[in-house]
């Protein structure tokens, strides 16, 4: 059995606060709330869930409304974390047989309910996989029903670009293999990145029509660090980091700086080499190094790209936007600012009072 994939539908977040993590998307990133579960159904399954769009980007926040809940043994083991990648196929009961087929694990059997069809799996570490095909008369997902909350979203964000994914040290390759078998994604980018005594392991999986799922795996080869601070907060392995594209990056930046978003700082020596690496004019460069934005080229382009610090109380995952400039991949030089600039928010938040961070 094979599966054709669209592209990811939604991440599903389980949360410890409904209200604050809907704050975190609405008034941080511009989403709107459009979709939510009924009362009468929360009751019953003991979350409750709201669908919040901006753009093609959709994202589900899911919390407990009981302490006897899964979410809440969720949220209590692994803090707010993405508990669900969710995949829009031609067919979610055939998608889920491949799945199964290729060594997942069933966690809900596919049902057919409002005209839409799902089944979920089990994925790596934190992480399920849910498939969704069809369509529901109103477009929503199953069991969600539309809520009204002030005109569509307005603003930079365009779709999910791609999605990160922390895991212990020595897992890629069964995590690689794992996602061959059952989703059919492809390595398309490997890398190592040195930075001091610290040690990062990344490679790109990418797969569906178009390339449309796009995974990039991340693994510390070191004892401590951020990526080992990461897999304690959230208690395994699971998503990093989520990356939204946009068209306009600088003009994204302005606007959710002014949401109050924040950014994690590059140092100015990065932007002296810039105008040359990549051929822009010292004003272009000049406004990138005011913004805190990198600036990469693979054979294909350029792209930009800026990380967010964590909004959420175990400070685990965070966010990342992203202009391609017909490029394809991921800059090596990026991914090494990335890993730095994280380095530096880790020892300045574990520096003492008053005292310097190295």
């Amino acid at each position: 059995m094979t599966m054709e994939i669209y592209g990811i539908d939604h991440l599903e977040f389980f949360v410890s606060d409904l209200g604050r993590s809907m704050e975190i998307f609405r008034d941080g990133y511009g989403f709107q709330a459009v979709a939510a579960t009924s009362p009468a159904e929360d009751d019953l399954t003991g979350r409750r869930s709201v669908l919040l769009q901006h753009g093609g980007a959709r994202v589900v926040v899911t919390a407990a409304t009981r302490p006897d809940s899964e979410v809440a043994a969720f949220v209590a083991e692994h803090g707010d974390c993405v508990r669900d990648i969710a995949l829009r196929v031609d067919d979610a009961a055939a998608a889920c047989g491949a799945a199964e087929a290729g060594g997942a694990a069933l966690v809900t059997a596919p049902a057919t309910r409002g005209g839409m069809t799902s089944a979920t799996v089990a994925g790596i570490e934190t992480l399920r996989h849910t498939f969704l095909s069809g369509t529901s008369g109103d477009g929503l997902l199953p069991g969600f029903h539309p809520i009204q909350e002030g005109p569509a979203a307005t603003g930079p964000i365009e779709e999910i670009d791609h999605v990160a994914i922390c895991l212990p040290g020595g897992t890629l390759t069964r995590t690689e293999d794992f996602y061959r078998d059952v989703l059919g994604l492809r390595r398309t980018f490997v890398e190592t990145i040195e930075v001091g005594d610290q040690v990062m392991e990344s490679l790109v999986l990418q797969g569906g029509t178009g390339d449309s799922v796009t995974f990039t795996l991340v693994a510390p080869d070191c004892a401590e660090g951020q990526l080992v601070d990461f897999l304690r907060a959230c208690g395994g392995g699971g998503v990093q980091h989520v990356a939204f594209r946009c068209d306009d990056i600088v003009g994204a930046v302005r606007t959710l700086a002014a949401r109050g978003v924040g950014f994690l700082s590059t140092p100015a020596t990065y932007y002296d080499e810039l105008p040359a690496r990549l051929g822009y004019s010292a004003q272009d460069a000049a406004v990138l190094a005011d913004l805190g934005i990198l600036g990469d080229r693979d054979h294909w382009g350029d792209l930009l790209q800026i990380f967010t610090a964590s909004p959420f109380a175990n400070r685990a995952v965070f966010f990342e936007l992203i202009e391609r400039r017909e490029a394809r991949t991921f800059g090596s030089a990026n991914i090494r600012a990335l890993y730095e600039a994280a380095e530096r928010l880790r020892t300045n938040a574990l520096a003492p009072a008053g005292g310097r961070s190295a």
